[in-house]
């Protein structure tokens, strides 16, 4: 079976991450022995405890964890840049709040396994209270590494104020790969009504900003003939990663001793 990567970018939300790390932790070996997690921790309060991720390891296939160094409100798309940069082959993107238990896992991994690259899954949310499915949000992706950062990844333009990446990413993968929608593969998604830090409460959650960015994006990708064109001429040389982080874990010493 594939190997299949976790990556997840947190920020400041113990409860939810700690339960996250339960459920990968209650894994079956099976599982286990295919998945690698990367977790960012987007300058979160408090920072994500190093331990928590090398319990993750002593189980998973490996486990990292990365910080960035500087509070920059609403940075998830840089943060999962990030976390794909440090990943292989093909990824789950995931938030903390979107938690896979060992069968819904196994599905996911299965479906990994008949994947050709130029393809890409959008999954669905399965609302942990109401167990109403839900295919509408645009950041739930099964996609092989390379396809990502092929189309330029995250648009950190966004950075600073919420919103509409995760869409402008959704209208650029669809432009340029085959994205399948599978209502039959599901995350547990779980809302602030199960676990209180579920969602970031602490930042201004206005998107008037990026929606004026957003306009200005769609005019360029229209001028430059459709986001296909625009992705792999323009976005392919924009800046990724401009923020400084740090690798947690294993420390760069930790990693050389590992290889040696």
């Amino acid at each position: 079976m594939t190997e299949l990567t976790l990556v997840m970018a947190v920020y400041g939300q113990p409860l939810m991450l700690l339960e996250q790390i339960k459920t990968i932790m209650h894994l079956s070996e099976m599982v286990w022995a295919h998945l690698h997690v990367v977790i960012v921790d987007d300058h979160g309060t408090p920072p994500v405890d190093p331990l928590l991720v090398y319990n993750l390891d002593r189980l998973c296939k490996s486990a990292k964890l990365f910080r960035v160094d500087k509070d920059i409100p609403w940075n998830q798309m840089g943060a999962r840049n990030l976390g794909m940069q440090h990943s292989s082959g093909w990824c789950l993107m995931v938030d903390p709040d979107m938690v896979f238990d060992d069968p819904t896992l196994r599905r996911m991994l299965e479906a990994a396994e008949k994947l050709t690259r130029g393809h890409v899954v959008k999954y669905a949310l399965k609302h942990k209270n109401s167990g109403k499915l839900d295919m509408t949000s645009p950041n739930t992706w099964l996609l092989h590494r390379d396809d990502f950062f092929a189309v330029g990844g995250y648009d950190e333009d966004f950075a600073g104020n919420k919103g509409w990446s995760d869409v402008q990413l959704l209208d650029i993968l669809r432009a340029c790969y085959k994205v399948q929608e599978r209502s039959d593969l599901w995350a547990h998604f779980y809302g602030n009504d199960s676990i209180p830090d579920a969602m970031v409460k602490s930042l201004d959650r206005s998107t008037s900003a990026n929606k004026k960015k957003r306009v200005k994006k769609v005019a360029q990708a229209r001028k430059a003939g459709g986001w296909a064109r625009w992705a792999k001429t323009e976005r392919v040389k924009a800046e990724r990663l401009r923020f400084p982080w740090t690798q947690l874990y294993p420390t760069p010493s930790e990693t050389s001793r590992q290889k040696s």
